[in-house]
């Protein structure tokens, strides 16, 4: 269980930033904070569920590289009062599904590999972001590499992420590459008084990026349509 803190500030700005690298699993013995303002909801079930199809070529090698994925991944954690602040606690991360399926080769001839059963992508919650009105949500998928075949290049399977507010330099940060729909998951701060709101949230991205490696160069495009669902739960 990973906790962290919502800072209220002055301004417009309150960042609520998760503590990474500190596992703890849930306990009986720590229930949810009960110091909410009266009227106002004890604490918030937050669930996170992020599908995504996608597919990659890998063009400059001896043989070109194609690959197609499925996937879906649900984080859980509760939204907690304390005080003037919040705590954001991290419950469990499930990687519901993946498929990963790659081919190398001239036709008749190809190449098929599959990702191995433990090489599953990572679904995290950096933080969440309280600005003015809005609740803004900023996860991550991610965390393997492709191709599968053998290959000088290695590069990063680009995996859905939200596009506010990430790092990137300027006109090349995820955001920019998405063709349609958005990528920025925010919620209004209203449905903190609400039972159970939730809300959707689907793009389309694509990017190509041209490399140099031993000699070669390589083009590799990448991209996904993606689906994320938030859903809090006043208790």
């Amino acid at each position: 269980m990973e906790k962290s803190h919502l800072r209220r500030r002055s301004g417009a700005l309150a960042w609520l930033v998760l503590l990474a690298g500190i596992p703890l699993g849930p306990s009986p013995a720590a229930p949810p904070r009960q110091d909410s303002a009266p009227g106002r909801s004890a604490w918030w079930e937050v669930r996170l569920v992020v599908a995504a199809e996608g597919e990659y070529t890998l063009r400059g090698g001896k043989a070109p590289v194609s690959g197609k994925y499925v996937c879906k991944a649900r984080w859980e954690g509760r939204l907690e009062p304390d005080g003037d602040d919040f705590l954001l606690v991290h419950l469990r991360t499930e990687i519901l599904e993946w498929r990963l399926r790659e081919t190398s080769g001239p036709p008749g001839r190809e190449s098929v590999l599959e990702a191995p059963a433990a090489a599953k992508p990572d679904l995290r919650m950096n933080y969440v972001l309280k600005d003015g009105r809005e609740i803004e949500f900023i996860f991550e998928l991610g965390g393997l590499s492709v191709p599968l075949h053998t290959s000088p290049l290695s590069v990063a399977l680009e995996l859905p992420r939200s596009s506010g507010r990430t790092a990137g330099s300027p006109g090349q940060g995820y955001g920019n590459f998405i063709c349609r729909g958005s990528s920025r998951v925010v919620i209004p701060e209203t449905d903190l008084e609400r039972r159970t709101p939730e809300h959707s949230f689907s793009w389309d991205w694509r990017r190509e990026r041209q490399y140099v490696k031993a000699g070669r160069v390589f083009i590799v495009t990448q991209g996904h349509s993606a689906e994320a669902v938030v859903t809090l739960t006043a208790h």
